[in-house]
């Protein structure tokens, strides 16, 4: 019987953690900062950002992010800077691998779906986002 009680119990433990597989569809696009918070403080809140996160991820999980500029017609102007990165699970976390100008570094996707794009990195800084949506001027 204890063995029972203890395989139903590992089971609904394994089962109510998400799959972080299913964050990975989500992350491409662009995504506008919503705020910045570290130790479960808020470091800022972001009303309007002048810039927003491009994110390409490929069928082989790699991938680049970018800066971008939304202009009033619509369109973006593009930063030359572009952050390429591996998408890789380990032990049951999402992360970003980034390699660039021989520096090596990671952030982990803590959530990403339809409404919001959570990442954290290696100094605890948890960046959260949002879906942009353009600006329509009539």
């Amino acid at each position: 019987m204890k063995r029972l009680i203890a395989l139903l119990f590992i089971t609904t433990l394994i089962s109510c953690q998400s799959d972080v597989n299913s964050y990975i569809p989500f992350i491409e696009g662009y995504w506008e900062i919503v705020s910045v918070t570290k130790d479960q403080k808020k470091i800022k809140d972001y009303k309007m950002s002048g810039s927003i996160d491009y994110f390409k991820v490929n069928p082989d999980l790699s991938g680049y992010r970018k800066k971008m500029t939304p202009r009033f017609d619509g369109a973006f102007e593009m930063s030359q800077h572009e952050s390429n990165f591996t998408i890789s699970v380990i032990d049951h976390h999402l992360w970003l691998n980034y390699t660039n100008n021989g520096v090596s570094y990671r952030e982990e996707i803590i959530r990403a779906n339809n409404s919001s794009l959570v990442i954290s990195n290696a100094d605890g800084f948890l960046y959260t986002y949002k879906p942009y949506e353009p600006l329509i001027f009539e």
